[in-house]
C-alpha cells in the first residue's frame, strides 16, 4: 500500500514543480532601470539592439503630456517611443488615449488618471537620441 502511495505522489509533485516553473520562466522580468523624470525634461541615450531604455514620470490627471523623440540619422537606422502604464516592457502596451504624430516622433495626450507614466526607446539598428518630456 505504502508502494503504491510513492509511486502516484511523487509523479503529482513532479508535474506541480515543472508547471510552477514554467510559469515562473515564461514571466518576463524587465530588469533595466527606469529613470525617473521630473517635468521639463530632456535626456540623451544610446540604444540598439535587443535593447530598450526605459523612463518613468509621475502625472496628475487633467494634465497634457508631450513627449518627442529625436535621433542622429546614421544610413536607415530608426528609433521609436512608446508611453505604457506598465513598468514591464514585456507585458505592457501603449497606453490607450493621446495621439502620435510626426512619424512616431512626437507623442502628446490629456492624463486620465494621477500616476505613473513608463516611456521606452527601442531603436534599429542603433541610435543616439534626445528625449524631451513635458507635462503642463
Amino acid at each position: 500500500m505504502r508502494l503504491k502511495f510513492r509511486i502516484i505522489v511523487r509523479p503529482a509533485i513532479a508535474l506541480a514543480v515543472l508547471l510552477i516553473s514554467a510559469a515562473v520562466s515564461s514571466a518576463q522580468e524587465d530588469p533595466v532601470p527606469k529613470t525617473r523624470l521630473r517635468s521639463p525634461a530632456s535626456v540623451s541615450g544610446h540604444i540598439g539592439g535587443e535593447s530598450h531604455d526605459s523612463y518613468v514620470i509621475r502625472a496628475r490627471r487633467g494634465r497634457r503630456m508631450t513627449v518627442q523623440l529625436s535621433w542622429r540619422r546614421e544610413g536607415d537606422n530608426r528609433a521609436e517611443l512608446t508611453v505604457s502604464e506598465s513598468a514591464n516592457f514585456f507585458e505592457g502596451g501603449s497606453v490607450n488615449f493621446g495621439k502620435t504624430s510626426a512619424d512616431g516622433r512626437r507623442w502628446d495626450g490629456r492624463i486620465p488618471r494621477t500616476g505613473d507614466y513608463y516611456i521606452y526607446v527601442v531603436a534599429h539598428p542603433e541610435a543616439r537620441y534626445r528625449l524631451r518630456v513635458k507635462v503642463r
